[in-house]
Parts: structure tokens; C-alpha cells; sequence
């Protein structure tokens, strides 16, 4: 779980479920464990996102009623939502959360018992979570094959009636909100087509049906076109447009330096020459005052052009399955674990649109910060020249009135 895009609650409430699951995993418990949960977990947060007019509280209350569901499940699955949602309400008492926040996220932790019909929104998306497995790809050779194992611990259970059971079980429940409804349900009637496959089959054994269904699985094969290796021609014109930002971007720094260094010695040699001689020649006060004025604007404008400009520093897993921001930029990993960093950098490298979109992204920001940084340099450049200028007018002006006065004089 990456820390920066969930609150400080939700951080704890993942890290104590996950404790408490691992502690309490039992083998016959081969669904309902802590993949199931987080799978879960991922789903809500996929959902609420893309529903409109939910909050980030409420986003927030979402997930954690997620993380609760089945807390108590390998311990015992009978009537195991009252008791994770007790549990839930213990440990939220414990962080001093509202008493109504409670209340809503036992009521979320209810909604997910199969028997309960959705009453609202939040109730909708939380059993659209926990039946997100039902649209997996996997769903055939795994979920269903994990199901039926745990069910057949307590339950007297034959292939072909859990086979008959799932197709029912496909036909009673439906997704309820309009992402998972246009997401989900593609794959869940394909997983439903699946089931009915498998019904016609002559299926008496554990062993066959895990044979049966493990030839849903897809073959390794070669890479599609648009996942493929990127092109050199490609490569070639990025290397040469990135490195080409890069030396634009270091001809700038130097630029911010020349002006920064060359105005402080016009400031060191005014001060240090010129003001001293003002109190005889009050006519180069204004000039000298105004040279000062217009280099050290100047050197601010240099250091603002300069300026390092960072981000959040961490891209999610799930901004990295929806090809979103660009992890080749540091500033937005630096904060990302290994293990996070490593799985996106291989989704980038294995998938070439998602490579060359990260890459296209790195050369239009490149840009943008090239831009802003020449945007402040042209405004230094010109205010330098200016300021320069207007001071040796304002110098040949003084002189030519004191040379007038002086001569009037005498």
C-alpha cells in the first residue's frame, strides 16, 4: 500500500486488518483471505472514484468498511459481518472516530451479506467490490476454483451442483452501480458463459474440474503490436529530444548563473565605490539607487528561474494500471517503495504505449519547465537591460545638469 494516496486512518485500518488476517489465516480458508480483501479494497476505491458525488470522506469511510468485511471469516463464517463489523466498530472506537461514521461503515460491512438488497449509493458500491471477482479473467481457474474448496469444508458439495449453484448465484446478483455495470459486467457474463461450458461437461472430481477449468487460461503468447518492444527509430527520436530539453535546461541554469554573478558585482562595485562619493556628489544618488534597484530585481528573477519545483513523489499502483502520471520522473517516486517502484517500472517496459505515453509526458513537462524558466530568464535579461539603460541616461542626464549648474556658477 502506497502512503500517499490514502489518509492517515485508512493506513491503520489496512495495516491492522492485514495483521490480524495473516495472524488468524486458516488453509481451509482459500477464498476468503487476505487477496480477497485487498481485492476488495482496490475495487472500492476504483468504484467511489468514478461515482459521481461521492466525497473524499466518504471515500474514505468506503475503504475502511472494506478492509472490515471479512476480518472474522477464517476464524468463523458463520454470520461473520456482524462480527468483523463489531470488530471494525471496536478498533474505530479506539481512534476516537465519530460515533455516526461508525454507524455508517457497520452498515456498509452489513450490506455485503449476500441475502441484503442495496438500500443507497454507498450500500451498491461496496457490494459491487465484493463481488468484483466475479468479472476477472482469472475468475474460472481461481476464485471459483478457491470458492468451491472453502465452501466444501463445511459443505456437502459435488462439482457439478457448485457448477449449477454459481450459474444461479450469476443470475441473482447483479452489479448496481453504473461504473461496475458498464466495467464489470463484460467479464462477468463471459466468466457466466464459462460456468455453462462447464456444466455440460461430465465433471465428478476436484482434479477434473481444476483441469477442466485451468484450460481457460490463457497460453503465454508473443506480445500484441501495442505491447511490444519499442521501435529504435522511436528511441532514437526521444534520447535525442530528452537529451536536448536537458542541455537547454543546463544552458539556462547557466544563463540564471551569468546574471546572478555579473549584478552582484555591479552591486558590490556601486557600493563600495560609488556611495561613499554621494555625500559630494548628490547628483549620481538616483542613478546609483536605480543601477541597485534593477540588479538585484535581476538577480531575483535569476534564482526564481532556477528554483527546484518537486512533487508528491509516489504514483499508486492503481494510477500505474490506469496509465496515469509518469514514473520515470523522480519526483514522482522518490517517495514509492521498492517493491511498488520495481512492479511499475515492469508494467512500463512490458506494455510500449504505456512506455512511449510516460516517455511523451516526460518531454512535455521538460518543456513546460524549459519554458518557465526562459519565461523568467527573458524577463532578468530585460530587466538587466533596462535597468542599465535607464541608469546611464539618468547618470548622462545628472552630469550635463551639474556641469550646467556649475557653469552658471561661475
Amino acid at each position: 500500500m502506497t502512503e500517499g494516496n490514502y489518509t492517515e486512518l485508512v493506513r491503520e485500518c489496512y495495516d491492522e486488518v492485514k495483521q490480524k488476517i495473516e495472524e488468524t489465516s486458516n488453509p481451509e480458508i482459500s477464498f476468503h483471505n487476505w487477496e480477497h480483501t485487498e481485492n476488495v479494497f482496490l475495487a472500492i476505491t476504483e468504484i467511489a472514484s468514478n461515482t459521481k458525488d461521492i466525497t473524499g470522506e466518504q471515500i474514505e469511510l468506503l475503504q475502511i468498511a472494506s478492509l472490515f468485511h471479512d476480518i472474522t471469516s477464517c476464524i468463523d463464517h458463520k454470520d461473520h459481518e456482524i462480527k468483523s463489523a463489531e470488530l471494525a466498530a471496536t478498533f474505530l472506537h479506539k481512534k476516537n472516530i465519530a460515533e455516526d461514521k461508525i454507524e455508517f461503515i457497520k452498515k456498509l460491512i452489513l450490506a455485503t451479506k449476500l441475502s441484503h438488497k442495496p438500500e443507497n449509493v454507498y450500500e451498491g458500491i461496496i457490494k459491487d467490490a465484493d463481488l468484483n471477482h466475479l468479472k476477472k479473467g482469472n475468475y474460472i481457474y481461481k476464485p471459483f476454483i478457491d470458492l468451491y474448496k472453502e465452501i466444501s469444508n463445511w459443505k456437502e458439495l459435488t462439482p457439478k451442483k457448485w457448477i449449477e449453484e454459481c450459474i444461479v448465484f450469476f443470475d441473482e446478483n447483479k452489479y448496481y452501480t453504473e461504473y461496475a455495470i458498464e466495467n464489470y459486467n463484460p467479464g462477468k457474463e463471459k466468466n457466466k458463459t464459462r460456468l455453462i461450458e462447464l456444466s455440460k461437461m461430465n465433471i465428478e472430481s476436484l482434479d477434473k474440474l481444476v483441469e477442466e477449468t485451468t484450460k481457460f487460461k490463457k497460453k503465454p503468447t508473443k506480445k500484441k503490436t501495442n505491447k511490444s518492444k519499442p521501435d529504435k527509430g522511436v528511441e532514437t527520436m526521444f534520447r535525442i529530444e530528452l537529451r536536448n530539453h536537458v542541455t537547454l535546461s543546463r544552458i539556462a541554469d547557466d544563463k540564471a548563473n551569468t546574471l546572478i554573478s555579473v549584478n552582484a558585482i555591479i552591486i558590490s562595485i556601486v557600493l563600495s565605490t560609488l556611495f561613499p562619493k554621494l555625500d559630494n556628489n548628490p547628483y549620481l544618488t538616483l542613478p546609483a539607487i536605480f543601477l541597485v534597484t534593477s540588479s538585484i530585481t535581476t538577480i531575483i528573477i535569476s534564482i526564481i528561474s532556477t528554483i527546484p519545483r518537486t512533487t508528491h513523489g509516489i504514483l499508486s499502483r492503481e494510477d500505474v494500471i490506469k496509465r496515469r502520471g509518469n514514473i520515470v520522473f523522480f519526483g514522482n517516486f522518490h517517495k514509492m517503495n521498492l517493491d511498488d517502484f520495481e512492479w511499475s517500472i515492469d508494467e512500463l517496459l512490458n506494455d510500449k504505449d504505456y512506455l512511449y505515453k510516460t516517455l511523451t509526458r516526460d518531454l512535455y513537462y521538460l518543456g513546460k519547465v524549459l519554458n518557465k524558466k526562459y519565461s523568467y530568464l527573458r524577463t532578468g535579461y530585460i530587466t538587466f537591460v533596462a535597468g542599465l539603460l535607464v541608469s546611464i541616461i539618468i547618470f548622462m542626464i545628472k552630469i550635463f545638469a551639474n556641469y550646467n549648474y556649475i557653469v552658471q556658477m561661475q
